[in-house]
């Protein structure tokens, strides 16, 4: 299984290089997380791997990380999609973090190796704690990374709003204003403890300058906001991989997982997230199309 996982990784050339087990044989037992993003994921490797005659047993809304790697550990599932900031920092409790988005997913390869899984490629997109400002307050100060804040920050005409909305808990986090303090210089920066669902209000009617949303949030698919790059990964990596059992990821399946892996872009999943979160269009309905306007 191992030699055919690295097959799997090469070019479309190696793609003859096939399971000696029938397509039959191999049932992929796959689960998912307990939110909506993720009911959308496992719908579209569900589909994709029936659609290719992999027989696929499917199990919705497990739980949490540690819920669904205890799942994964003792086989009540073979295989599931995973942020893989998730795998390196819940999972195996790293704290030495890598540098770039590559060597993340690499790190979590590697850890996953170690007890016997695959790990398919990552997705283009990635769902990951970000800071968001109006496109209006973007274009007046020339917003487009984190480093760039401090530009009104340092300005004679600070804003007067000039302060972050987020939930409470982002206020001591390294992973949260901590980091953007200690990284990115940005002291001035003042903090307003909102609930998850009034940030974005607050951000329209102007409480703030600035707001913690998740990189993937449905709302941020009208355009009216823009989400600043973090070069220095304060936030982590958090590309989507499908964990695979070694004996059921052969060069097939994993060729499949990756396929659907590659056209998960940023704007994809926001669209997708949209479909599901506002207009509460069915996960597996919103997967389906996707996949056939994608030829998978």
């Amino acid at each position: 299984a191992v030699m055919l996982f690295v097959a799997s990784l090469g070019s479309s050339a190696n793609a003859h290089v096939s399971a000696p087990t029938s397509t039959a044989a191999t049932t992929i037992s796959l689960g998912t997380k307990d939110f909506t993003e993720e009911f959308v994921l496992g719908q579209l490797y569900k589909q994709a791997l029936e659609h290719q005659g992999i027989k696929v047993d499917y199990h919705e809304n497990i739980g949490s990380t540690e819920v669904i790697q205890t799942a994964l550990r003792s086989g009540k599932i073979n295989a599931y999609p995973e942020y893989v900031g998730e795998i390196v920092q819940t999972a195996y409790h790293e704290t030495k973090l890598p540098k770039t988005a590559r060597a993340w997913w690499q790190r979590a390869k590697t850890l996953l190796a170690g007890d016997g899984f695959a790990l398919s490629n990552p997705t283009p997109f990635y769902d990951v704690d970000a800071i968001a400002v109006r496109k209006s307050d973007a274009t007046k100060y020339n917003l487009k990374t984190l480093v760039d804040l401090k530009r009104p920050q340092d300005s004679s005409q600070r804003p007067a709003n000039f302060s972050l909305g987020a939930r409470p808990e982002f206020k001591n986090r390294e992973q949260g204003l901590l980091g953007m303090k200690k990284v990115y210089g940005l002291t001035k920066l003042k903090f307003l403890s909102l609930a998850i669902g009034l940030t974005y209000r607050a951000l329209d009617q102007k409480k703030v300058f600035a707001i913690n949303v998740f990189s993937t949030d449905a709302q941020l698919a009208s355009g009216k906001y823009t989400v600043l790059k973090d070069p220095k990964l304060i936030f982590g990596v958090q590309n989507v991989a499908v964990i695979v059992k070694k004996d059921v990821a052969t060069s097939q399946v994993m060729g499949i997982l990756n396929k659907v892996s590659a056209k998960l872009t940023t704007p994809a999943i926001l669209a997708m997230n949209k479909a599901t979160q506002i207009s509460k269009q069915n996960p597996a309905d919103v997967a389906a199309k996707f996949l056939k306007a994608n030829g998978l």
